[in-house]
């Protein structure tokens, strides 16, 4: 078993584009899904009723706005993510014909900017990240080349890397991440909280801080990890892997494992300077 994991682990840093593309995906994937059964808030009186959000987003020419107004109809609606559900089934499969994987990664960034006003209300972090992926892998590929495929993986990996020393520095001025309370009061919340959860953290406040301030010093260090040729990134993927699993089982938060983790193989390139197998 440990020897097969180690093998797709091997391939997924051997091909950090397509690992990319596959898990990103995943993400399309499920965000489709997740729209296609969940109609409530598109519904009249929903969050995303197209009577109200329609001039939260309006359109600059009447073209533009019959087109928005055209996608906003539910079977119009319901069409996109059923075809964006299949384009994302074609990246996960094993298909390498680099026309056809260029083809499904512009559709799914076509498609998501055409339905974005359509949910304006919910999308969040997982949605910006897997547009990026779709986006940097089809311009790598409609260059055809090895160096414009490497090219996207090197901005993959930049960015997951600039995006996490974000989130820290930005983090570090509240004084209820430096005090390392944040923790508890996010668990506290119905949208993202958890109670088993907040009710340990209440029970052992030191632990609490704790992990409160190892999130803080993982994203404000995580550019760290590209000096020495990469020598500490494999750690600090790893503790940050665990950390979207984290979030993902005590903040419901599982599109964004399946998001930053696609790009993990990429920052792994960019910091120990390896490319693309052909």
């Amino acid at each position: 078993m440990l020897s097969r994991l180690r093998r797709v682990a091997e391939a997924a840093c051997a091909h950090p584009l397509a690992t990319a593309e596959r898990l990103s995906a995943a993400t399309h994937l499920l965000s489709s899904l997740e729209y296609l059964v969940r109609r409530t808030d598109r519904q009249p009186g929903g969050l995303n009723d197209w009577n109200h959000t329609r001039s939260q987003v309006p359109g600059r020419t009447k073209a533009t706005q019959a087109v928005k107004d055209f996608v906003a109809r539910e079977p119009v609606t319901q069409a996109i993510h059923a075809s964006r559900v299949l384009a994302a089934a074609v990246l996960i499969s094993p298909v390498r014909n680099n026309s056809v994987r260029m083809a499904a990664n512009a559709y799914l960034v076509g498609s998501q900017l055409v339905v974005y006003p359509r949910h304006l209300f919910g999308t969040d972090g997982s949605d910006q990240v897997s547009f990026l992926v779709q986006t940097a892998a089809a311009l790598g590929r409609a260059g055809g080349s090895d160096a414009t495929r490497n090219a996207a993986v090197q901005f993959i990996g930049a960015q997951t890397v600039l995006s996490y020393g974000a989130s820290g520095w930005a983090k570090l001025p509240g004084d209820a991440w430096r005090s390392g309370d944040a923790l508890a009061k996010i668990m506290r919340t119905q949208t993202y909280g958890d109670e088993w959860f907040f009710n340990k953290l209440e029970k052992y406040p030191a632990a609490s801080r704790a992990i409160c301030h190892a999130v803080l010093a993982l994203e404000c260090g995580f550019p760290l990890l590209l000096l020495k040729k990469g020598k500490y990134v494999d750690a600090g993927l790893a503790a940050m892997g665990a950390f979207h699993l984290a979030n993902a089982r005590f903040m419901g938060l599982s599109r964004f494992a399946w998001a930053f983790v696609s790009t993990y193989p990429s920052v792994r390139a960019l910091a120990k300077g390896t490319k693309e197998a052909a």
